[in-house]
């Protein structure tokens, strides 16, 4: 019996060792989960906080987004945009609409930094205008002659009637204009570039 009773005070002290030592792990993983719960708690209010650094961009101002202008990328300024036809100066929409009627408007942009604009047909024709209005620039499509009707609204009379009497009137891919006057890209087996004064004086000649 003595021996018996031996038996069960060491089972009875070891089990209240090991209750002990479990309550006490108990206690510290509790410990570790409500530290957890803590930390997690506040790293959640910190990101929905509107101070908060990373995110702070997304409560900012809806309106600041209207103030970027159209076509804007994020990298370096805008160099040029879609424009109505209407808001291109009067002197180039009553050109287009004597000398183009018919032919559609594929593309209108304004250049910022000059104040130039740059029309495209639906024919292929591209043509560019100063910020008064005036023509700067005309271009047939690859392989195709501008026609002697708008080539004969493009350029001075004195001009056209030289491009008539020297047979090019029906052979001038592109004209471009500037203060020295005209030049003209000419699709001809000899001449490649042909170019004139204001007055419309022979100035330059260009062969193959």
């Amino acid at each position: 019996m003595k021996a018996v009773r031996l038996l069960t005070h060491a089972f009875a002290e070891n089990f209240m060792k090991v209750g002990r030592t479990t309550m006490e792990y108990a206690k510290n993983r509790l410990r570790m989960l409500l530290g957890a719960a803590v930390v997690l708690s506040a790293g959640q209010i910190a990101m929905a906080s509107p101070d908060a650094g990373p995110d702070k961009a997304s409560t900012a101002d809806p309106s600041a987004a209207m103030q970027v202008p159209p076509g804007y990328t994020g990298i370096g300024p805008v160099e040029q945009g879609s424009v109505l036809f209407d808001n291109i100066p009067a002197k180039s929409r009553k050109f287009l609409q004597k000398n183009c009627d018919g032919h559609a408007i594929v593309k209108c942009e304004k250049q910022f930094a000059s104040g130039d604009y740059e029309i495209s047909l639906a024919d292929g024709i591209d043509m560019e205008f100063d910020a008064k209005g005036n023509m700067t620039e005309i271009e047939a499509p690859d392989g195709y002659s501008l026609s002697p009707q708008l080539l004969r609204a493009v350029v001075p009379g004195k001009l056209y009637r030289l491009l008539e009497h020297n047979g090019f009137e029906q052979s001038v891919e592109a004209v471009h204009r500037d203060r020295a006057g005209y030049r003209l890209a000419i699709s001809d087996p000899v001449f490649d570039t042909v170019c004139y004064d204001s007055s419309g004086v022979l100035t330059l000649v260009v062969d193959k």
